[in-house]
């Protein structure tokens, strides 16, 4: 697949113009009609870095080359111990820490799926009820602090059959970023998919973009299917984000 082939493979699957995929990964729009109509041959490694650091889905080397795979299968997923380790301490937010020797299990409380609605409706902050919601484990590498739940996905609109999308019963675990730090603008660069509550709806999603003078962001679903578009926010309408840190696959019972 040639650099003209790519673009266009991107540009269809995100369902972008070029004007706006040029904006989100921060070139002229010339660029990318130059790489589309295949006066400039080869996509740079500076415009590459610039589209898999705005859209992590993308494989780097399929960007640069047209070869292998297109889409990228990093996202960190949590690998299985049959060792649940010694209790070693709970942070002031609740999340217990377990020693493994070489890293710790981490247990945050799961967001049940009737909290959702009382979340995205009635309540400003998302707090756990201590005897009725259930609890989930993770692995992290040192012992940290902040607010962390794990939701579990529901829905098709984030798995597009790749490794990094989401199944309907995967489990994730967030970390909630403070209102406070969306005006120096959000990591998701780093941090791409995130737990998003506006209205009446508690929603897992990619964003691709956001715009500080508008005060907006862009969020995307994995899923190709017309019904699952591009939707923009404003910040102000937003009740609360959580970025996602690790997935947990779905237990598949036979």
């Amino acid at each position: 697949m040639d650099s003209p082939k790519v673009i266009n493979f991107i540009l269809e699957r995100e369902k972008l113009k070029a004007g706006t995929f040029a904006k989100a990964i921060g070139v002229t729009p010339t660029q990318i009609y130059d790489l589309q109509s295949g006066k400039t041959k080869k996509i740079s490694e500076s415009i590459a870095n610039k589209i898999v650091n705005a859209f992590p889905i993308y494989n780097k080397v399929w960007v640069l080359t047209g070869s292998g795979s297109p889409i990228e299968e990093s996202l960190q997923q949590v690998p299985i111990r049959d060792d649940d380790g010694e209790f070693f301490t709970e942070n002031h937010n609740n999340v217990k820490f377990y020693n493994l020797g070489d890293r710790y299990r981490m247990v945050v409380k799961l967001v049940p799926f009737a909290a959702y609605g009382r979340f995205a409706n009635e309540c400003d902050t998302l707090e756990a009820e201590k005897e009725v919601w259930e609890e989930e484990s993770f692995e992290t590498d040192k012992i940290v602090h902040g607010k962390y739940f794990a939701f579990e996905v529901k829905g098709e609109s984030m798995d597009d059959g790749a490794r990094n999308s989401f199944e309907e019963g995967d489990r994730v675990l967030v970390r909630e970023l403070d209102r406070m730090h969306w005006k120096d603008g959000l990591r998701f660069n780093d941090h791409p998919y995130w737990v998003v509550v506006f209205d009446s709806s508690v929603l897992i999603k990619q964003i691709v973009a956001q715009d500080l003078e508008k005060g907006t962001i862009t969020f995307h679903s994995l899923n190709p299917s017309p019904e699952y578009s591009n939707f923009t926010l404003e910040m102000d309408k937003i009740r609360a984000l959580y970025y996602v840190l690790q997935k947990k696959p779905r237990t598949v019972k036979y």
